[in-house]
């Protein structure tokens, strides 16, 4: 029997109330020549049990355990178990349409794509605040077209709906582990980092207009939570890796990077009002000493002196 179509990795963190459903929705998916790889950063509740009782009554689904390292890290191990001819990451909390990777993955073998994206829809719990999350590149591409990486994601830049989210695309395993590409460990917000280098290293990507991925917005979890220093400090990490692309970069290339750069910094830097006065004042420092070039005066006021009134949740 020769490998399967796609490897879906899914690492798993104390998420016994989804991790059923998630695994579900793949499990369910109309492309049944897949593996299920599920890594267990090191839970404490009943998500072991969960994975375990899933795995035996289905044989394509594995289970690897590791201490908790983070979501990095575990994706990372994933990829080491990976034997798919593309790769897919999912998140524990969230589903995924049962047509999704069938169609994914012939649309990428009929048009050789190093990758292909996909929209998101949202499901929000009850009682959580909207964030007005758009996860909806319908009216920004042609799903008939094939892009380079930079052109798509300038596109998508420009219109303001790119997402880093790593669980909008099916990626190819030869391009993956040829570019090379792994998730940064130690931080949040490393999707930033993968999702940008992702499509910067693409020569052949499609869109398709369907929200495949259903993301669900629950309380307390990273993008729920309120922002913090380590917030703050995976953006600066992120945006410092970046930076060290540009080196030997074409012009072009150059220009996507510091577009993407002036985007997410200045949310990033808008979002740092919520920290302390001190961490404020240092951040301002870095902003002015390394990445002024890509934070609008706006942003820096703002950093400095707007006022954070805690928003009340029922």
């Amino acid at each position: 029997m020769g490998n399967p179509k796609i490897s879906v990795i899914i690492p798993v963190y104390n998420t016994e109330e989804y991790v059923a459903q998630a695994v579900e929705s793949i499990m369910q998916q109309t492309l049944e020549d897949i593996e299920i790889i599920l890594i267990n950063d090191g839970s404490t509740d009943r998500s072991q049990e969960i994975m375990e009782g899933l795995a035996r009554e289905d044989h394509r689904i594995q289970v690897y355990n590791q201490e908790n390292q983070g979501q990095s890290v575990a994706r990372n191990h994933g990829v080491e178990y990976a034997s798919g001819t593309y790769l897919y990451f999912m998140d524990s909390d969230d589903l995924l349409e049962p047509d999704a990777l069938e169609i994914c993955f012939n649309k990428c073998e009929s048009n050789k794509l190093d990758f292909v994206f996909f929209d998101a829809s949202i499901l929000q719990s009850k009682g959580q605040i909207n964030m007005g999350l758009n996860y909806s590149r319908t009216e920004a591409t042609d799903e008939r077209q094939v892009y380079t990486g930079p052109e798509v994601l300038n596109i998508l830049l420009s219109r303001h709906v790119y997402s880093a989210s790593p669980c909008l695309s099916v990626i190819r395993a030869d391009f993956f582990n040829n570019i090379p590409l792994d998730f940064y460990p130690g931080i949040i917000h490393e999707d930033e980092l993968f999702t940008f280098k992702l499509y910067l290293c693409a020569e052949r990507t499609m869109a398709i207009h369907r929200a495949f991925f259903i993301r669900r917005i629950r309380q307390n979890s990273t993008m729920t939570q309120m922002f913090r220093w380590k917030n703050m400090r995976g953006y600066l990490t992120v945006a410092e890796e970046i930076r060290k692309l540009r080196k030997g970069a074409s012009k072009q290339i150059k220009r996507t990077i510091d577009f993407f750069l002036t985007q997410m910094l200045n949310a990033a830097m808008w979002k740092g009002h919520m920290l302390s006065k001190t961490k404020r004042i240092y951040l301002f420092h870095i902003c002015m000493t390394q990445y002024r070039r890509y934070i609008t005066t706006r942003t820096l006021m703002t950093l400095l002196f707007k006022s954070y009134i805690p928003i009340k949740r029922n």
